[in-house]
Formats: C-alpha cells, sequence, structure tokens
C-alpha cells in the first residue's frame, strides 16, 4: 500500500529513486563509561583529536563546495568548524568528562543534545534551524570517536536519501552522482539543508515528521518538492504519474531556461519587474542565467554568521555588495541590512539566548542599538552605491522615527566618507521592509519617509495569522490568501501608490506560480524570489489576464 507523508518543500522538482536511509532509524546512545583503562585525560585527548579530524574533514568537503558552487557555499560549513572550537562548548565537554567521569562520546551527545534543546524553544526560524548545524557536528564527531555507529556512504543512484536530520555537511556529502532527491523529519525553510539542495538542484521535503521510522532501504519513494509531498511505495500507475510527472518538470525547466529574454508581462500587456532574492554572490549568476531584472533582496545576515566569531568589517561588506552589484548590473541590487539577533550568533548563542527572539532585539532594533555592526554596514553600501546601482532596504520597520533615524546615520556617514576624499553616493535609495502588521497598517506613513517598500510576506503571516508554517501542528492554518493577508497586501500597495512610491513583495508568496495572479491582481507590479524560480514565476505571469485577475481577487472576502 502506498504511503504518503505531506511535509514542507524546500527544493522544487520531482523525483523518484530508492530509499537510502542516511541516518539509522534508532542510532544507539554513546556509552556513559569510558573504554576499560581510559583515564578522563585520554577522554579529553580522544576529543581534541576528534575535532581536528573534523577540521580536515569539514576543510575538504568545503573545497568540494567552492568548486562546484563558489565560495559563497562554502562558506555554509565554516559555523561547523567555529563551533568544534568554541569555547563554551569545549569547556562544558572536557567538564563531563573530568567531573563526571563520562566518556568523550557521551559528554558530546549530552552536551549538544542541551544546546539544541534551547535552540529548539526559540521562536524564531532562522536560529530554530541553526539547530542542525549542531547536530551535524555531533554526528561528525561521534563518527570519528566510534566509526561502528556512523552512517554509511550510498550506492549508486537514482536514490533518494531519508532521515531524521540532514545537516549541510550531509548534504554536501550527498550532493553526487546517484542522489536525485532528499526527505527528512526535521529541519526548517531556512536550514542549510535547504539552500544546499537548492543550489544543487536537488528536490526536498522536509519537516515530514516519522519517515524515518516507516521507510526501508530499497523501497520506492517518490518525492516532490513542489507539493510538499512524499510517497512510499507507489502503486503502478502512480509512479508512472510521478515519472511523467518528473520528464514534465525537467522539460519544461529546459524551456524556462532558454526562455529567460521573455518578457515578464502579462496576457493584457502589463510588464510586470521580476526579480530574484539571493543569499550567496554565486545566486547573482543563476539569477542573471535565468532572466531576473536584478536582485530584489540579498540578506546580508549570511555574511555576519560567515564571518563569526568576528564581525564582518568595513571591506568586507564592501566588496561583497559590489560584487552582487557588479554582475547584475545595470540592474538594482537591493541590500536588506542586518536581519538577524546578536543572539544568532554561535559563539553567543552557546552562552545565552533571548527567551523569544522574533519580538526581541533583532532586524532593524538591534542595529540602531549596535552602531558597531550598523554604521560599517552603511558605509560600505554609501560608497558601493557610488559606482553601482544599489539600494538600501531596512528589515523590521515598525515606525517613521527609525528610517528618520537611519536617514540621520546615512548623512553623518557620508559627510565623513567625503571629508576622506572617499566616494560615496548619500542619495542611495532607502527602503523599508513591511513585515509586521503594524508597518502594514502604518504604510501610508512609511511611504512618505521612504523611497520604495518590499513586503516580506513570510513574517507577515506569521505575525498576522499567529501561525508557525515550520510547526506541523498549525502548519496547515498558514494561509497565504486569508482575509486579513489580503487585507493588509491591499492597503500597503495602495499607499505606496497614493505616495508615487514602488512596491514591490519578496516573500516566499512570489515564489509560487498559483498565487501569482492573486499579487498581480491586488496591483502588485514588482516580484522578486529565489533564481530557480524566476522561470515559473515569468510563466504564471504571461499566463495572467490582469483583467480577470484583479475581478477575482476584488470578489474575495478581505
Amino acid at each position: 500500500m502506498p504511503r504518503v507523508f505531506r511535509g514542507v518543500g524546500v527544493s522544487p522538482g520531482v523525483a523518484v529513486g530508492r530509499a537510502v536511509l542516511w541516518e539509522p532509524p534508532r542510532r544507539r546512545e554513546p556509552a556513559r563509561a569510558p573504554a576499560p583503562g581510559a583515564s578522563p585525560a585520554d577522554e579529553i585527548a580522544r576529543f581534541a583529536k576528534a575535532r581536528a579530524r573534523a577540521r580536515e574533514d569539514l576543510a575538504t568537503l568545503k573545497t568540494h563546495l567552492a568548486t562546484t558552487l563558489g565560495e559563497g557555499y562554502a562558506a555554509i560549513l565554516d559555523a561547523q568548524v567555529l563551533l568544534a572550537d568554541d569555547p563554551a562548548l569545549v569547556s562544558e565537554v572536557e567538564r563531563r568528562v573530568s567531573a563526571e567521569g563520562t566518556s568523550a562520546a557521551y559528554a558530546i551527545h549530552e552536551t549538544i543534545a542541551a544546546y539544541v534543546a534551547r535552540f529548539e524553544t526559540i521562536e524564531d526560524a532562522y536560529l530554530r534551524d541553526r539547530a542542525g548545524d549542531l547536530l551535524d557536528l555531533e554526528r561528525r564527531l561521534l563518527d570519528l570517536l566510534d566509526p561502528g555507529t556512523g552512517t554509511s556512504a550510498p550506492a549508486e543512484g537514482p536514490l533518494v536519501v531519508v532521515a531524521r536530520a540532514l545537516g549541510p555537511s550531509d548534504t554536501v556529502a550527498l550532493a553526487r552522482t546517484g542522489v536525485v532527491a532528499l526527505a527528512a523529519d526535521a529541519g526548517g525553510p531556512t536550514s542549510h539543508m535547504a539552500i544546499l539542495a537548492q543550489a544543487f538542484g536537488l528536490p526536498a521535503v522536509i519537516a515530514l515528521g516519522e519517515i524515518v521510522q516507516d521507510v526501508r532501504a530499497g523501497d520506492v519513494i517518490v518525492v516532490d518538492g513542489d507539493r510538499g509531498e512524499v510517497v512510499v511505495d507507489p502503486e503502478p500507475e502512480g509512479l508512472a504519474a510521478a515519472t511523467a510527472r518528473r520528464e514534465d518538470w525537467l522539460t519544461r525547466e529546459s524551456g524556462w531556461a532558454a526562455a529567460r529574454d521573455l518578457p515578464a508581462v502579462t496576457k493584457d500587456g502589463v510588464e510586470i519587474v521580476l526579480r530574484a532574492n539571493v543569499e550567496f554572490p554565486e545566486e547573482a549568476i543563476a539569477a542573471k542565467r535565468y532572466g531576473a531584472s536584478g536582485i530584489g533582496l540579498y540578506r546580508s545576515e549570511f555574511l555576519f554568521v560567515s564571518k563569526a566569531p568576528r564581525l564582518p568589517d568595513e571591506e568586507d561588506h564592501f566588496r561583497i555588495y559590489r560584487e552582487i552589484a557588479d554582475r547584475v548590473a545595470p540592474q538594482p541590487a537591493v541590500i536588506r541590512t542586518l536581519d538577524l539577533g546578536g543572539e544568532k550568533y554561535f559563539h553567543q548563542v552557546l552562552d545565552r539566548a533571548e527567551p523569544n527572539p522574533v519580538l526581541g532585539l533583532r532586524g532593524l532594533r538591534l542595529c540602531l542599538k549596535r552602531p558597531e555592526i550598523f554604521r560599517p554596514q552603511l558605509r560600505a553600501l554609501l560608497r558601493a552605491a557610488a559606482s553601482a546601482n544599489i539600494r538600501i532596504l531596512l528589515p523590521l520597520v515598525t515606525t517613521v522615527e527609525e528610517i528618520r533615524e537611519v536617514r540621520r546615520i546615512l548623512r553623518d556617514e557620508a559627510s565623513a566618507l567625503r571629508a576622506a576624499g572617499t566616494p560615496c553616493n548619500p542619495e542611495v535609495p532607502v527602503g523599508a521592509m513591511i513585515e509586521t502588521p503594524a508597518a502594514a497598517m502604518t504604510a501610508d506613513h512609511l511611504a512618505g519617509e521612504a523611497d520604495f517598500l518590499s513586503i516580506g510576506t513570510n513574517d507577515l503571516i506569521q505575525y498576522a495569522l499567529a501561525v508557525d508554517r515550520g510547526n506541523p501542528s498549525v502548519s496547515a492554518m498558514y494561509d497565504p490568501l486569508h482575509p486579513a493577508v489580503l487585507r493588509m497586501l491591499r492597503f500597503v500597495v495602495r499607499a505606496g501608490r497614493a505616495r508615487g512610491v514602488p512596491v514591490s513583495l519578496c516573500g516566499e508568496m512570489a515564489a509560487v506560480p498559483e498565487l501569482i495572479p492573486a499579487l498581480i491582481g491586488l496591483g502588485l507590479r514588482e516580484l522578486s524570489c529565489p533564481p530557480r524560480a524566476v522561470p515559473r514565476v515569468r510563466e504564471a505571469i504571461r499566463a495572467t489576464d490582469l483583467a480577470s485577475a484583479s475581478r477575482e481577487i476584488e470578489e474575495r472576502p478581505a
């Protein structure tokens, strides 16, 4: 009998293959007692040796990732390198070994379990997804200490890798010939697994619950990243349909790439500006390859995470922003300033965590309180904008005063740069993200201060509906077309139009072809989505009749 599992699709496409259990369903807990005759000093030495070997292995994987995808993606593994030597983690493991007389493996397991439990109680999805790096490191260290309990490399494909969770180094190791898709019980849309699966073009579905308990090695599996669905042991007709769907998807993807120069114009001749969301400079190349009109959102937080434990300096910022802008010139590159809380740096997270960072000191709030973080970033943006088409986007704006304060800082920094003879552009456009109900319902005021507005629907929907879409208990209630959401979107679009201020939408709604008619019908004329989604969204735009879409959305309750 077919078994159907539903989760969250984090990388599009359809794949069919045989199951490989990357992690045993019930990995045995490490023995508490050390090996006979081993002293605490011996166990601590084994721990140090495992960390050294982990660093070597991660360096090899980084080289592979840098060669295949680029240096930006390779930096994903930096977090684990830092974790392997994090003073808080190392000292806690050594304390457990010395004070409690445990084995190094048991001490690692218990220490990381405590940290992961802390991560998982935090509401912010981005931070919660970083727990995967800790689990990835734990598996690597335990495999080095006790190779008998580790995972084994898969055989030749086509293979679907099924796991409880997949860390970034797992995903890199699995991106090889034979592996066609990934399915995991845990994970999140912003996890490194999701980012790398998209980059490697592997369909992936996460948050499947307990699939690893129900699958046996060799089972035939269908992974549908578009539907967020995994089917185990499909009926012959279901398998044939999935195979046909996969062939259709591949054919359409080839056609989409070939159609990169087609304009994003509705059936009745209305042009929609279609840009790309990126996290790494290398993605700007893909954005251009798929025909995006520049970058609608560059998430600068990965630059911060990849440089931790130190803060990126002005030159780090400047080089990245110029690189991104140059790759999409003459089209614009919209750079979002830091949208992480200070607690999201690993070296701080292990020592303390803000109880509820999703409602705490994050985004623009953090930056305005931490000038040593914010001012170097703004200086670099002013400098990069002197010779590139760059725009600044401010996250988590809730008041007009916040935008005014940023403009004041920009004026101060521009004056200092000009006094030093450094070229800069004091007139660089400044936009506000609309991602809270407060921002949405005061968009008419924010539009009077900002040069453009950009709607971040991921947070906006979650805040408005009080639903975490990564939580399987309530994810079915995550409704982008809820009347409250439509009402806010309509108000923001009209507020921008009344003020003559452009309004774009860069949230995940813009990546869903089925939602494109609704967005266009609401009056949006600028959309931004992941690079690989650009061709599908362009196709949806070209299939939309604006008059019909406007009429249909107006008839929906809002």
